[in-house]
């Protein structure tokens, strides 16, 4: 043996020596653990009291911190072993493995004693490690050795019972057919457009204080040579937007988030999506009242186009449009109801008593749906009442940004800490200032 090599030796029995006494520790810091966590769970809370702040829970996180810090030094000095043996040619420890009474069998060996291999992590290690459950392939057999001699064997099979005659069928073969498990799948969410239509921008405080201008001047005409000039007017109303905090949480536990694939990426998708679904509910139609945003079709000053008897949903479509250019506006888009929308695109050349004859007047089935109508863009939304299409000018509001949608996790909310759940926590802050109602008509379709 070279003195290099007896130097690395010495060190590998350094390491090992290091994890025999961290083990000794961790067994200790586990029995911690568990005592201070029985000694929670016994707990009775003050109404009044923070569960932070209740010894027994922080003499529950110091137990767990510290025997997370063991099994970090048992990992970092595992690699360090590993690391030695490559240094001196041998990838895997020289220990033995003790058998029940039939001998010993070393590492090497392909067979195994269970009663072993479960007194300490270290058998165990060094079985794994020799290939004892290695399997040939995705669906193979798995290595286990020799579990009874020939002779076991044979006496075994002699005295079961005749099996009865027959071909095997697949109920007889249920228990080895495998089920198919594809894990969670995301589906497929809606597009929220309607987000898309309006400006966005940002603020600092929690309330935004503007005027709205719902009335401009309108008097201004041609005058004689010292003939008294028309006085102009303008009405403007002070307003008020508050910044709304919109949110949603979801538990789960923490076993769940790291055995389940794709678990997590689904909840970081759904639950700031349906942040954002709740913003364009409430941008459209929030009623302004307890913590809901005030929305566009609630505000005071909309245009109103009456119904006209025989009209068509592209007809009270026109009819709001042609409010709002009348208010010196100009509208760019209409937001529907998907019924309404349906109603639109099966239009056809005639429909006059539900007869439903001729062309479709916004694409046939074998053409993409119609994306404008009178030049507006078109945008379903189910936060739109049916019959009632909103139509306006995209300029006359701001979604303004207090805080954007974020998702925060925590394992302190409540008794999380000790149920090994995590809290998943989705929220925005945004306020919403409508600029000039007059610019949005609301119209009216009773088919």
């Amino acid at each position: 043996m070279t003195t290099a090599n007896a130097t690395i030796r010495d060190r590998l029995k350094e390491v090992r020596e290091q994890s025999r006494g961290l083990r000794d520790q961790r067994a200790d810091a586990r029995r911690e653990k568990d005592a201070a966590k029985a000694a929670f769970a016994d707990v009775k809370l003050d109404g009044a009291a923070k569960i932070t702040e209740v010894a027994e829970f922080q003499n529950a996180e110091t137990a767990v911190r510290r025997l997370g810090d063991i099994d970090d030094q048992l990992a970092d000095l595992k690699i360090a072993e590993e690391g030695i043996l490559k240094l001196l040619g041998d990838d895997s420890p020289h220990e033995v493995v003790t058998g029940n009474g039939n001998g010993t069998v070393s590492v090497p060996s392909r067979g195994w004693n269970g009663h072993a291999l479960v007194q300490n992590e270290t058998a165990y290690d060094n079985a794994r490690k020799a290939g004892l459950f290695q399997s040939s392939a995705k669906f193979g057999t798995i290595q286990m050795g020799q579990i009874a001699s020939r002779e076991q064997a044979v006496q075994f099979l002699s005295d079961l019972p005749a099996a009865p005659a027959g071909p095997i069928t697949t109920t007889g073969a249920a228990g080895l057919i495998q089920p198919d498990t594809r894990g969670a799948v995301a589906p497929a969410l809606r597009p929220l457009r309607f987000l898309d239509l309006i400006p966005t921008g940002t603020t600092d405080s929690n309330s935004i204080e503007y005027v709205q201008v719902t009335a401009i001047p309108s008097t201004a005409a041609p005058v004689a040579e010292g003939v008294l000039k028309p006085e102009e007017g303008m009405t403007l109303t002070d307003a008020t937007a508050p910044v709304r905090t919109i949110a949603g949480w979801i538990k789960v536990n923490r076993q769940a988030m790291d055995d389940a694939a794709g678990l997590a990426t689904l909840i970081n998708t759904l639950l700031p999506y349906d942040v954002r679904r709740k913003i364009e509910a409430q941008v459209i139609a929030g009623d302004g009242t307890g913590q809901n945003l005030k929305g566009i079709t609630r505000q005071t000053g909309l245009g109103a186009p009456a119904y006209v008897a025989g009209d068509n949903i592209a007809d009270a479509i026109l009819r709001a449009m042609t409010v709002v250019i009348l208010a010196d506006h100009e509208p760019n888009f209409t937001a529907l109801n998907p019924i309404d929308w349906q109603e639109l695109l099966l239009m056809r050349e005639d429909n006059t008593a539900g007869a439903k004859k001729g062309m479709y007047l916004y694409g046939g089935p074998g053409t993409m749906a119609a994306a404008t109508i009178w030049g507006l863009t078109v945008t379903p939304s189910t936060a739109i009442a049916s019959t009632s299409p909103l139509v306006g000018d995209s300029m006359g509001v701001t979604l303004l940004v207090r805080e954007g949608v974020n998702v925060k996790t925590s394992d302190s909310d409540q008794d999380d800490f000790v149920k090994n759940r995590v809290t998943v926590l989705a929220e925005a802050r945004v306020a919403l200032p409508v600029w000039f109602p007059s610019a949005f008509a609301v119209a009216d379709y009773t088919p």
